[in-house]
């Protein structure tokens, strides 16, 4: 497999575990929820240029045009850049034989970018510290990711089918 065809592989297989995740998100917690955290993720992106990287509270922070595009775009690039990233931290091995394990291990570890970098930017504090009930919302974070790995396994296996030799 040349890397081009492992970095292309693997922005697919992120593409699919995010559809994944967001179909349990929406199921789990409904799509007003769901599709509103997008729209802060999109308020965030959308007011770079203006407000900067950090913002005391982005609920707070004032709207900006298109945000739930914004949001929900910037969510679907950073699911591929997981998968591409999952594709290079496990290898080709790894996408013609996908093990649960990966998936699982690589999700859970992906937990720690909304609580080292997101979180804190959005002026929610390290690992939701902020937050009124932070262990739940930690928690809430960790199924999401853990179905992503679960998602990105998924995905793999099924493109296995399809392209990978």
């Amino acid at each position: 497999m040349s890397f081009v065809e492992l970095l292309v592989l693997g922005a697919t297989a992120g593409l699919g575990a995010t559809i994944i995740a967001d179909i349990v998100a929406v199921l789990r917690q409904g799509w007003a929820l769901t599709h509103g955290f997008y729209c802060l993720v999109g308020r965030w992106v959308g007011a770079l240029p203006q407000h900067g990287l950090f913002h005391n509270d982005i609920r707070t922070s004032t709207p900006v045009h298109r945000e739930a595009m914004l949001g929900w775009a910037a969510h679907v690039l950073l699911g591929m850049i997981y998968g591409v990233s999952f594709a290079l931290v496990f290898g080709s091995s790894a996408i013609i034989t996908p093990e649960l394990w990966q998936g699982l291990s690589f999700g859970l570890a992906t937990v720690l970018v909304p609580w080292l970098i997101f979180q804190p930017l959005f002026g929610w504090g390290i690992g939701m510290s902020k937050a009124p009930e932070p262990w739940k919302m930690r928690m809430k974070g960790v199924l999401n990711h853990t179905v992503f790995g679960l998602g990105i396994w998924l995905s793999i296996t099924l493109l296995n089918g399809f392209f990978v030799p």
